[in-house]
């Protein structure tokens, strides 16, 4: 049972409170970590949005009296996106955060195929480090630091700094601790004005953090801007002026801004045009806090949520037509309708021509119960994205055999599972999800991928195999051991026999303990 646990702070990411904790207690090992933490060693940690919080809470909840719900409000990213995307899709994520074994909360939430560009590595303030250092003896991660278009911390006004930690390491279960992070004392803080831009977006950030906002629907932003481009005279008759308010947000931001944070406007249909127009999806917070900061400067952001979410919003009612004589007519239509597809195999060739444009019309308008039971097939926009999937297993499978014959002989090398066989051969899709469609591949991975046993043998000839081609003796098997990563616990049965032989056979390559560890100094 856990018997201590630190105490988190205001504004810290829950990865780094686990990091601290996992500091505290000396735990080297990753995995023995993950177990300690959460009873699993198969979790992969996030730095953004951590899951698996009950059973984490089951953990440690004795120690730290908090809801799941306040450790995903207080310590997660989540509540940035409570404004911007539909509610039911929130407690969707907010649930597989608490519950679910596996988390793709962060393609749910919308943050991998959005283009706005999250930074790579953790971010700190040099004043807040040395503050924390001074008054706590440590120091912590901050959830605002890691958002996307936050460059300066809003309580000392200074420019974030990049650490060497990566937000996705290649290390999956590792966890980096701030307080490894030393303050400089050479280094001078480059601080800004309370009034620069960069200085009004990180506040804004901050409050959109910790205030509980209300869900703001497309169509309610799509009114909110329409009257507020109105009052700011950028409108061109009815339609907003789209040239102007892409050049008040370009010399407002600058291009180099908006280039590095995925906002470029160089494209003809870019996000700016979009937004202005009919939404008809959801924009992130930073898009609409880049509008809103470089087009309506004396409006508050949380004033401008607000409005927006008060603006009555009224679905649209379908247009009924009526026509006296449509009972008389309709069987004359429905024999043309008939021959037309007779002609024709989809509807868009249909409707290119005049007649069948006419008949439609009609049908759609008078006659639609019987129009939706009489279409033909839809016209499918599959052109260029048919594969041939046999040509395609014979040139994976030459990759592959060709990656396999060139690194069969590499000791070093990680183990080849499938997943390592795929990232060498420069294929990034379409080869796990479809290998029911490639024989020759799938054949190859039962073939030639490693089992854990057959791993952990190469590891174990790694070693034996340099010292015979360096012409040293082979090191005592616990110091086999202990090279390759293993130890009692892990090593599997195969390479137990290995480790047992007697190696005293081999005289001429025996080589004490002492003397080898002074070799290797």
């Amino acid at each position: 049972m856990i018997m201590q646990f630190p105490v988190a702070h205001d504004d810290e990411l829950l990865v780094s409170i686990l990091a601290r904790f996992v500091a505290r207690q000396g735990l080297s090992d990753d995995k023995v970590a993950l177990e300690t933490l959460f009873g699993s060693r198969n979790i992969v940690p996030s730095a953004l949005l951590q899951g698996h919080i009950q059973a984490l809470l089951s953990h440690v909840g004795h120690i730290w009296p908090i809801s799941e719900f306040d450790v995903i409000h207080r310590h997660s990213i989540l509540p940035i996106f409570q404004t911007f995307v539909e509610p039911l899709r929130i407690q969707e994520v907010r649930y597989r955060l608490i519950h679910s074994d596996k988390s793709h909360v962060m393609t749910s939430i919308g943050v991998n195929a959005s283009s706005i560009k999250w930074p790579r590595h953790y971010r700190y303030c040099p004043e807040c480090l040395a503050d924390d250092h001074n008054r706590l003896a440590y120091s912590y991660w901050r959830r605002l630091f890691q958002l996307p278009g936050v460059h300066v911390c809003p309580s000392h006004y200074c420019y974030l700094q990049n650490s060497p930690y990566k937000l996705n390491p290649q290390r999956r279960h590792s966890f980096w601790d701030a307080s490894s992070l030393v303050p400089q004392e050479k280094m001078t803080p480059i601080h800004i004005s309370s009034n620069d831009k960069l200085s009004k977006l990180s506040i804004i950030m901050q409050q959109l953090l910790n205030t509980d906002t209300q869900y703001v629907s497309p169509l309610q932003w799509t009114a909110f801007y329409r009257r507020c481009i109105t009052d700011v005279v950028l409108m061109v008759g009815l339609r907003p002026d789209h040239t102007k308010i892409k050049g008040l947000v370009k010399q407002y931001w600058g291009h180099k801004f908006l280039e590095q944070h995925g906002l470029s406007l160089n494209s003809e249909n870019n996000w700016l045009l979009a937004l202005f127009r009919k939404q008809r999806r959801h924009y992130c917070a930073l898009h609409h806090i880049v509008c809103t900061m470089a087009l309506f400067p004396d409006y508050s952001f949380l004033r401008a949520i607000k409005e927006a979410a008060l603006i009555p919003v009224y679905a649209p009612e379908k247009r009924i037509y009526t026509n006296i004589n449509a009972s008389e007519r309709a069987k004359d239509y429905r024999i043309n309708w008939k021959a037309v597809c007779a002609q024709f195999a989809t509807l868009k060739d249909i409707r290119a021509t005049t007649e069948g444009a006419r008949v439609y019309s009609w049908l759609y308008r008078f006659d639609n119960a019987w129009l939706q039971g009489h279409l033909p097939l839809r016209a499918s926009n599959d052109l260029g994205r048919q594969v041939n999937w046999k040509k395609r297993d014979i040139e994976l499978a030459k990759k592959l055999i060709q990656l396999r014959n060139t690194s069969y002989d590499n000791f070093r090398l990680p183990r080849m599972t499938q997943t390592w066989f795929i990232a060498n051969i420069n294929v990034f899709w379409g080869v796990s999800s479809h290998l029911h469609k490639l024989p020759l591949c799938k054949s190859f991975f039962i073939k030639y991928t490693e089992s854990i046993d057959e791993y952990q043998i190469r590891r174990v000839l790694a070693i034996i195999v340099k010292c015979i081609s360096m012409d040293e003796p082979i090191p005592q098997p616990y110091e086999i051991e202990r090279i390759a990563g293993l130890s009692k616990e892990r090593s599997r049965e195969p390479v137990k026999q290995i480790l047992g032989m007697d190696f005293e056979k081999f005289s001429h390559l025996k080589l004490s303990s002492k003397q080898y560890r002074a070799q290797k100094d």
